[in-house]
């Protein structure tokens, strides 16, 4: 391959760098005179052959929030708090609009709260709310908190409405207008009207607030034939069952354990003397109140003095000692699950005793009764603290591990 002499190749790159400049200025200036004034370097969008559809506007501000139907469901219950407690305010039946019902309340002692409802477990009010997630304790806690506020208006409303039928009902102190399907107003599901979800004020409060708690309200159960079964809550909730001896079954749980207790009053369960030799030797023979465990007595089951003393302890609140048997079945857990689920079982036990006696006629019914007794001590609902599990990477549930310098 024969090379360019040197002489012949630096004309060649000469003309090539000063060349370059000059065509891109050349070309520049083409494009710059070419282009008219009315046409944009950007291609401009193309218009629509249809009509624009507007953007859809959030049915409300909790639109935005993570649950927003949740959201505006509390929103519209409290707002239907703050109606209520206004219109009994006006009528003259509370104190005051915002504070509590149980401390204001001129008929606190009068009337009650019912506490009869239960409401919706935390899946099925989730599915009902159509949150998408399930909802929190805390979320849980605060609806039904506010349910049951509204509940205790109940007998204030039925008070107020029978005012308003007994007297003229002046326009500034008729029912409000209450919403009284929230979920329906939050969700718009089936809902055409927005005002369809209020109630009408001339059916009085009490109606519009029974409609409105029915929606959250847990259903009937049912029993295998289908028949429906009415759920007791609050006092009437049996906490056992008594025989035609007078003995009364109960149970109780703590964490794994689960006892059996039958309590038998030592009267009843006294044997007849049969003549007055033999009395000396009946009274000796009387039983004094034993605590029997498994077969085997309090002391010889329960070594340790603090679980014997859980054990007895609703026998002390109840100022009953020696005055029943206790014969209990225990399985599961350690030792001290077990003290504390025979004293649930002996305290709900007790409890069912004094108001079978108080239903028979007895014993007379006192202000106090056991079952409050036992209930402010926390011995008749369930302990539901369990163990914590322990935790990968950890010594136990929360114990990390020595940190070592070196």
């Amino acid at each position: 391959m024969a090379a360019f002499p040197r002489a012949a190749a630096r004309p060649l790159r000469a003309a090539a760098t000063t060349t370059a400049p000059a065509a891109a200025r050349a070309a520049s200036t083409a494009v710059s005179s070419s282009a008219s004034p009315s046409r944009q370097f950007f291609p401009v969008q193309s218009s629509p052959s249809g009509p624009v559809r507007p953007t859809a506007k959030p049915p409300s501000q909790e639109w935005y929030t993570a649950r927003p139907s949740l959201t505006q469901t509390l929103a519209q219950l409290d707002h239907a708090v703050t109606q209520s407690r206004a219109h009994l305010f006006r009528q003259g039946l509370l104190r005051s609009i915002s504070q509590s019902i149980a401390h204001d309340a001129e008929f606190a002692a009068v009337l009650p709260h019912p506490r009869q409802r239960r409401w919706k477990p935390a899946k099925d009010m989730a599915a009902y709310l159509r949150t998408g997630a399930q909802l929190k304790s805390s979320q849980y806690k605060r609806l039904t908190a506010t349910l049951a506020h509204l509940e205790g208006l109940v007998p204030y409303a039925r008070v107020a409405d029978s005012l308003a039928l007994d007297s003229a009902v002046e326009p500034s102190s008729a029912a409000p207008a209450l919403v009284v399907d929230p979920v329906a107003l939050a969700t718009r599901r089936g809902l055409a009207d927005p005002d369809s979800a209020r109630g009408e004020p001339a059916h009085g409060l009490a109606a519009q607030l029974e409609q409105l708690l029915a929606r959250f309200q847990q259903p009937a159960a049912l029993s295998s034939t289908g028949v429906a079964v009415e759920r007791v809550a609050g006092q009437a909730r049996r906490l056992g069952a008594q025989d035609a001896q007078q003995r009364v079954l109960a149970v109780g749980r703590r964490k794994e354990s689960g006892a059996r207790v039958w309590i038998v009053p030592t009267a009843a369960a006294a044997p007849p003397s049969s003549s007055s030799a033999e009395a000396p030797e009946a009274e000796d023979e009387a039983p004094l109140g034993r605590v029997l465990v498994n077969t085997l007595p309090l002391p010889s089951y329960f070594s340790q003095l603090p679980h014997r003393e859980a054990v007895v302890r609703p026998l002390s609140l109840t100022s009953s000692l020696g005055a029943f048997n206790v014969f209990a079945i225990v399985k599961g857990g350690g030792q001290a699950a077990q003290a504390d689920a025979v004293a649930m079982g002996l305290a709900r036990a007790l409890a069912e005793w004094e108001r079978a006696e108080v239903e028979a006629g007895r014993r007379d019914e006192v202000q106090v009764s056991w079952r409050d007794v036992l209930k402010r001590a926390k011995l008749i609902e369930r302990d539901p603290r369990v163990v914590e599990r322990k935790k990968t990477g950890r010594v136990k549930a929360r114990k990390m591990p020595t940190w070592v310098k070196r």
